[in-house]
């Protein structure tokens, strides 16, 4: 192309007219792009009083406006001998091919039609700034000079056969327009379809759910019966712990050792198979929404202690230090005393349970949050086997074993830590852990420290 007729973008200022403030800013937005400069007229009334004010070099407007339209605009401008040589760029729809006799009529540069692709609008908009340049230098050429497609262009042909031209070119255009507008209606009968098939699928959906609430009261119900069979299941298992005991201290008479070697084996097993049993009624209770709190105030310094305790033989007899950190001053919290004895328990258990060597710490503490209440925070911190990362998805599911083979060590049904959570959750608390695989792990239950 001739350099000579190539312009500077930071010179240029376009006049936008759009009543619509969202496409007038997408237009604005579009125009600086390409480092034009750009200012915005809401109608064509104002955007006259604009153009008076100060000129620009070009004019992109819509037609359909309120008090002055695209027409009676593009016409007063070109009306102007002061302002007639700016371009004008109407943005329309194409719906009629009469709508080319209007712009000609007004005086109309240009068309754009609408809806508009960007590239397409932006390479318009320099080849009409171009021709302007061109048209305003050019001597001793005849007829008119534009560029078209990079190339620089004369058309000697007299205005019927222009008009013609147009005229055609825009009536082929307006078809092309009328088949879009086929292919959008066919669109919305697919998606109107598609909406059918969406709606046959939300029925389906809804009888899914209707099985799921049916399946869930289904469970309420075997959890229920559970929870009803604690009696049942105690009952008997108390009595042969209670009974070997009794035994064990001889009451009855002496034992040989191997008699009682293998009562303290049944009283063992016995106490194992009910804590399981223990853990199975508390998560059918809790499942089945039997569990009743009762709040008191709990000192959590006393708590700690009264847990530590209990764990302590379980620990000398690993030979493992168990220690306690504690906070100063005491804490009290209103809570439910057995369900935060049993977390925490249960969580002690499994510290002791899972570590080979080393120390078991209970800590107590108060963590602030700014903007919130203070949190309690009660850890468990053991030096043991720790999780790997990828088992750590599933440790708070019910029945999850993290080592499930059979030589695996450690006992349990895999319901310890699925129900501190729920407990946890009971209580208005959370549980939460961290792990370092080979070198232990830390778990902490979050209570709120509300007033008592």
């Amino acid at each position: 192309m001739d350099t000579s007729y190539e312009i500077q973008p930071d010179e240029i200022e376009i006049l936008i007219v759009e009543d619509s403030p969202t496409q007038a800013e997408r237009l604005r937005r579009l125009i600086q792009s390409m480092r034009y400069n750009a200012r915005v007229a809401p109608n064509g009334r104002l955007a006259l009083e604009a153009i008076r004010e100060r000129k620009p070099h070009l004019v992109l407007s819509d037609i359909v406006m309120p008090e002055m339209d695209g027409y009676t605009l593009c016409r007063a401008i070109k009306a102007d001998p002061e302002l007639r040589d700016i371009p004008v760029i109407l943005v329309t729809s194409l719906m009629d091919p009469k709508d080319i006799i209007r712009g000609i009529e007004c005086g109309a540069d240009n068309f754009i039609r609408k809806p508009y692709a960007e590239d397409y609008l932006l390479n318009r908009i320099g080849h009409m700034l171009m021709n302007q340049k061109l048209r305003k230098n050019q001597n001793m050429e005849i007829g008119i000079a534009l560029y078209l497609g990079e190339q620089k262009h004369f058309i000697n042909a007299d205005r019927q056969q222009i008009l013609d031209l147009l005229i055609s070119t825009y009536e082929q255009a307006v078809q092309v327009n009328s088949e879009l507008q086929a292919r959008e209606r066919q669109v919305i009968e697919l998606n109107m379809r598609l909406a059918h098939h969406a709606g046959e699928l939300e029925t389906i959906n809804r009888e899914i759910a209707l099985k799921n609430l049916e399946l869930a009261e289904a469970s309420r119900m075997k959890s229920a019966f559970i929870a009803n069979m604690s009696h049942e299941l105690r009952t008997p298992l108390n009595a042969i712990i209670g009974f070997t005991g009794a035994l064990l201290m001889k009451l009855p008479g002496p034992l040989t050792p191997e008699q009682d070697k293998q009562l303290n084996t049944i009283r063992t097993s016995a106490r194992h198979l009910l804590s399981l049993i223990n853990d199975i009624l508390d998560v059918a209770k809790i499942e089945a929404g039997k569990v009743t709190l009762e709040l008191e105030t709990v000192q959590c310094q006393g708590v700690v202690k009264d847990v530590v305790d209990t764990l302590r033989p379980l620990a000398v007899q690993k030979n493992l230090k168990l220690e306690m950190d504690l906070a100063d001053p005491a804490i009290v919290l209103e809570t439910d005393r057995r369900a935060l004895t049993q977390i925490l328990l249960n969580l002690g258990n499994n510290a002791i349970k899972f570590t080979e060597s080393g120390t078991v710490r209970v800590s107590l503490g108060q963590r602030v949050v700014e903007g919130q209440a203070p949190v309690i925070e009660f850890s468990v911190a053991d030096s043991g086997a720790g999780i790997r990362e990828e088992d750590q998805a599933k440790l708070f599911q019910a029945f999850s074993q993290l080592d499930s083979t059979s030589t695996r060590h450690a006992e349990g049904a895999g319901l310890g830590l699925y129900l501190c959570q729920n407990l946890a959750n009971l209580i208005g608390g959370s549980l939460f852990f961290k792990s370092d695989f080979g070198h232990g792990s830390t778990f902490t239950l979050a209570l709120p420290a509300k007033g008592v």
